[in-house]
């Protein structure tokens, strides 16, 4: 969501979210999960370890050097073969490694979040699972909670947030239900809002809830995480420079050739007659062979 929930009075949230301070109804819940979906960060599929080594292998210098690889063996150089090989075989695992380090981060920042989450419904409290939280749910914090999804603050008593977490600030921050009057404020300077996976230190308090799953502060750092591409620089310059290679040497293969058939052209034409017919019969032969 993009509204600028912190410059919002209590009135004008409850309106734009059509809800109260009793909570929604269950019938309106089941209608915002549909419409919302679960509270829960965005995942994709993970990759797995034998599809991420083989994928170390899709490069032009890798062909390259497997190519070479196979043409050391058979001219009998069976230790430089083996060398190269090794080579490869270490860079497939070094990069199997760093692709799924970085898969697991996304897996280690849901659990990080996952929390339970005390809510009104219907004027009725009830302990959920923070994933069945939806827009416009009222909830109560106390000290030692962790934040279920980003909310509005509607009551603070002495309610302090560590958000270190999220804006790298190891202070942790008083939070108050004033509305702010600064048009752009940062994240950090929100002081009036709430964000999923943040921690109550003290005090207590009610919010509303105004942001689930991948629309929340930290559900938009997890969108970026899973579309990570997680080709290092020197991968993808060494992509580039095969490819540059490859191009160069086609180039030079065909000037070569091209030289060739010229300087034979050349040779051809400075013998004599006699000698011309016996070239041209070696040539023939030969292009048999």
């Amino acid at each position: 969501m993009d509204t600028k929930w912190y410059l919002l009075s209590q009135e004008q949230i409850f309106k734009k979210l059509n809800t109260s301070l009793r909570g929604l109804s269950l019938y309106e819940v089941q209608n915002r999960i549909k419409q919302y979906g679960f509270n829960v960060l965005p995942e994709k599929k993970p990759t797995s370890l034998v599809r991420l080594f083989f994928n170390q292998f899709n490069s032009p210098l890798i062909f390259i050097l497997i190519i070479a690889s196979f043409i050391t063996y058979i001219i009998g150089e069976t230790t430089d073969a083996c060398i190269i090989l090794a080579v490869l075989i270490f860079n497939a695992i070094v990069g199997t490694i760093q692709e799924g380090k970085a898969q697991n981060t996304l897996n280690a920042l849901k659990k990080f979040v996952e929390t339970k989450a005390t809510v009104l419904r219907n004027g009725t409290e009830f302990i959920i699972s923070d994933n069945e939280v939806v827009p416009g749910d009222i909830i109560d914090l106390q000290e030692g909670e962790k934040i279920p999804a980003d909310a509005r603050v509607i009551l603070s008593q002495n309610l302090k947030v560590d958000e270190a977490s999220l804006t790298g600030e190891s202070e942790s921050v008083y939070k108050i239900f004033d509305v702010l009057t600064q048009d752009t404020v940062s994240v950090a300077d929100q002081r009036n809002m709430l964000f999923k996976g943040t921690n109550i230190v003290s005090g207590s308090g009610r919010a509303v809830v105004v942001a689930t799953g991948s629309n929340t502060v930290i559900g938009s750092i997890a969108k970026e995480i899973s579309s990570i591409d997680t080709e290092i620089p020197l991968k993808a310059n060494i992509r580039y420079l095969s490819r540059a290679i490859i191009i160069t040497v086609g180039i030079i293969c065909a000037l070569l050739f091209g030289i060739g058939i010229l300087l034979v052209n050349q040779y051809e034409l400075c013998l004599p007659l006699s000698y011309r017919f016996l070239f041209l019969s070696f040539q023939k032969d030969y292009l048999l062979l």
